[in-house]
């Protein structure tokens, strides 16, 4: 016999796991939780976000805030996540994140840095004050309410963008991302405007990774998730040129 609490949730569906990873993928803040472990209180910050590569949020936090300790010491979070829009708040899509926030070191670092300055421009003036680390989010389960009645309970699985050789895609990806935005800012446009629904403008892409294209104009953030995600670094070009294809028949057809 079922519980009144699952009585509400949903099975799980590939609709699901998208809107999930897409308000993980273009989240730009988020309420982060955690305990207080000086006096065992529960106790909640404003989080600037990005992501990894593989789909974890990625978090800047100074040694001077009130719960930089919580975090070296104990690592268990939470992260609230969803942007409310006209009407009752309850009635727009929110992610709650449970799971650890781990210190990145070394080239971690630097990708981290790299992916969160791209997302988050203004943040170059701090990111590399002595007192600021990057934390990654390491995701355990996840509760995903897309609205009135619809409830998910998700697993890490359910949300962490996989990838058979992140070696490469790590070598490659600063590169590439380098590239497009020098050399095709055309595609990146057709990109942005025709299968993103964005305004027309000097869009630049802010990171690539298995499932999809992060991209910018400003604040005016858009992700583009590919109909399958790709496995290998190696797909990635054939992709982008399939995606621009399709972005000008769209535009033909608009």
């Amino acid at each position: 016999m079922k519980s009144k609490n699952e009585s509400f949730r949903r099975p799980v569906d590939a609709e699901a796991r998208s809107a999930a990873r897409m308000l993980v993928r273009t989240a730009r803040y988020g309420a982060l939780a955690l305990n207080d472990v000086e006096n065992d209180t529960p106790m909640v910050a404003r989080a600037g976000l990005a992501t990894d590569t593989n789909g974890m949020p990625v978090i800047p936090v100074s040694s001077l805030s009130g719960h930089f300790d919580s975090m070296v010491r104990n690592g268990r979070a939470a992260l609230l996540i969803g942007q409310p829009g006209k009407g009752d708040p309850l009635s727009h899509g929110r992610l709650a994140l449970s799971g650890v926030v781990r210190r990145a070191e070394g080239a971690d670092h630097e990708r981290l840095r790299r992916r969160y300055l791209a997302r988050h421009p203004q943040a170059k003036i701090y990111i590399d004050f002595k007192d600021f680390s990057l934390w990654r989010f390491e995701i355990s389960s996840a509760s995903f309410i897309a609205g009135f009645g619809s409830a998910y309970v998700l697993e890490r699985a359910d949300l962490e963008t996989k990838c058979v050789d992140w070696e490469e895609w790590h070598s490659m990806e600063a590169g590439a991302v380098e590239h497009m935005n020098e050399d095709h800012r055309d595609a990146t446009c057709l990109y942005a405007t025709k299968l993103c629904g964005g305004t027309d403008g000097d869009w630049q892409i802010t990171g690539l990774d298995p499932d999809g294209i992060d991209m910018a104009l400003g604040d005016d953030h858009r992700r583009y998730a590919y109909d399958e995600p790709l496995k290998r670094a190696e797909e990635l070009r054939p992709t982008l040129v399939k995606l621009v294809s399709r972005a000008r028949k769209q535009s033909e057809i608009s």
